[in-house]
């Protein structure tokens, strides 16, 4: 089984090396490597080059800067593989990760192998990932759908990476251009295009993450999460399964009350006069869905919807003061 791993690559010259490293040190070899620079202004397209000089597997394409959903679309034309995984170019893989992923396709016959990540701020050896107890299943196309719905477990489940996906299922799903939080819909396009998937607790991924990358600050594109459930909905409902319409209108629910959590621990002071409007619009929608979140919100969270629909000032002080434990 020939495995295309796609990277998107995009301003990480300072990571990128670790990432192809742990990629062409894998112990399963029969794999090519898609490099897509994404208009990167860093160095990153030199590395890239060197890479391509050096082994004969990799190849390297450049595109104008399009995001992250693009890119990955862009390798999907590329492939010539039996089944594609995506890596980040700023993460890295675990070096027998993708003969993990080829062994549990092949026994289990599934069109989807889905292992764990873990977060790293910085490489560290591996050696506490393989003392962990590693359990697996196969589980049904809706098993796996009530976990990525969290509506069995609060596990996030919808990134496209520490995954491996049979062709004819990859190549079918566009992810969406211009929006933060992709992985999202494609994950779900992925689900119902399957019919069984094998799940496991190995780790495989590293995800790596950097403090001084991370913001507490509300933006725009915090709101993009609306229109990412609307299209989930909306496969849903082209779907046509009455559960899966469900779930995902209860997490169109939750994403409202979601934003509303985040402009509260926003750093950034002025943000609740910024987005008054939109906290109000947020406040009618939590308040028409209460009933449904109430009923599948853990109880910490129902706390806080209960105050923020009494005030939501005091719901924001409430949940800044004990965010570390909601």
């Amino acid at each position: 089984m020939k495995v295309s791993v796609i990277i998107p690559i995009y301003n990480v010259e300072k990571y990128l090396r670790r990432c192809l490293e742990s990629i062409v040190n894998q112990t399963y070899k029969d794999i090519e490597i898609i490099l897509v620079n994404d208009g990167s202004p860093d160095n990153s397209k030199e590395i890239c080059e060197e890479y391509v000089v050096k082994y004969s597997n990799i190849q390297l394409i450049n595109q104008n800067n399009a995001g992250l959903g693009a890119a990955r679309n862009k390798g999907l034309q590329y492939v010539t593989g039996n089944a594609i995984t995506f890596v980040d170019s700023d993460d890295w893989l675990e070096l027998d990760a993708i003969e993990y992923y080829v062994e549990s396709m092949k026994k289990s016959d599934a069109d989807i192998v889905v292992t764990k990540m873990i977060r790293k701020k910085e490489y560290t050896p591996s050696e506490e990932i393989k003392k962990s107890p590693v359990t697996e299943e196969v589980l049904t196309q809706k098993q796996f759908a009530k976990k990525y719905f969290k509506i069995d477990g609060n596990n996030i489940e919808y990134y496209a990476c520490a995954k491996l996906y049979k062709k004819e299922i990859a190549c079918e799903v566009k992810y969406p251009v211009g929006l933060f939080a992709e992985d999202v819909p494609a994950a779900f396009s992925y689900i119902i295009r399957s019919q069984n998937i094998f799940y496991s607790t190995k780790v495989t991924y590293n995800y790596f993450f950097n403090d001084n990358s991370l913001t507490a600050n509300f933006t725009n594109k915090d709101f993009d999460l609306e229109k990412i459930w609307d299209l989930v909905t909306e496969e849903a409902e082209d779907f046509g399964n009455e559960d899966y319409i469900l779930y995902s209108k209860i997490n169109r629910y939750r994403i409202d009350f979601n934003l509303l959590c985040r402009i509260a621990l926003s750093e950034d002071k002025t943000d609740i006069e910024t987005y008054v409007k939109k906290i109000e619009e947020l406040l009618g929608k939590v308040k028409r869905n209460k009933k449904i979140l109430l009923e599948y919100l853990p109880f910490s969270r129902k706390v806080i919807l209960r105050l923020f629909l009494v005030n939501y000032k005091l719901g924001r002080n409430v949940l800044r003061m004990f965010k570390n434990i909601m």
